[in-house]
């Protein structure tokens, strides 16, 4: 009857208006002897440090709770990338950088959660708008070998009026590094010599982001 119940209360009043344990209790669907799914789906929660950070779980995390096997553990993780692909930056390309609070929010989302590093590189237009998005790079790359030049190279190409720089940091410090910070000078210089100003270098971990700009670090 309880695997049930996240069900039937979707088909009666809808699909939001279930908690986010209700949510994970319907994906998961069956339990063990031990335990009922509502206990599985708090397991899950737990292990994740809360509902926000579901997206950090792993696959060897997920199959380490009892009564989620393999397969189950699969379905979970789709579900999941599912979730963080409709949140890809078409969703905000009309975002304006006057409210950066959306920005970030993708950044964290997209970022934050990554075990690898990646680098990331926002292009904008006159209204600070969002010309095109890409990774720069995965894996851990020394800051020091970021290609500047290519950066630059696609900014003229595309008439960016600006470009935002990003990267994660999987260890969830989000003091900027030596490297992190001789990256952002040379960016800083060698946008200023192409009049296209560098807007931003924000680093991004699952608890939180750091801001070059907010901490005067744009020189």
């Amino acid at each position: 009857m309880n695997e049930l119940m996240p069900r039937e209360k979707a088909l009666q009043t809808g699909i939001a208006s279930l908690s986010d344990k209700e949510l994970l209790a319907l994906i998961i669907k069956s339990a063990c002897k031990d335990k009922n799914v509502f206990g599985l789906a708090e397991e899950v929660i737990e292990l994740a440090n809360g509902f926000e950070n579901l997206l950090s779980l792993t696959y060897e995390e997920l199959i380490s709770v009892k009564g989620i096997k393999k397969a189950k553990a699969m379905e979970i993780l789709a579900i999941l990338e599912v979730a963080k692909r409709l949140s890809r930056i078409d969703h905000v390309s009309e975002a304006e950088l006057s409210s950066p609070n959306k920005v970030v929010e993708w950044l964290r989302f997209n970022l934050g959660f990554c075990s690898q590093e990646q680098f990331f590189v926002i292009y904008l237009n006159g209204r600070n708008r969002i010309i095109r998005s890409e990774v720069m790079y995965k894996g851990n790359k020394n800051m020091a070998t970021v290609g500047v030049d290519e950066i630059l190279r696609k900014a003229i190409l595309m008439k960016a009026s600006g470009i935002l720089v990003a990267h994660n940091h999987p260890s969830d410090n989000l003091r900027p590094s030596h490297a992190d910070i001789e990256l952002t000078q040379r960016l800083c210089r060698a946008c200023e010599l192409v009049s296209i100003p560098l807007v931003d270098h924000i680093i991004v971990s699952k608890s939180g982001y750091f801001s070059f700009k907010n901490h005067s670090m744009l020189e």
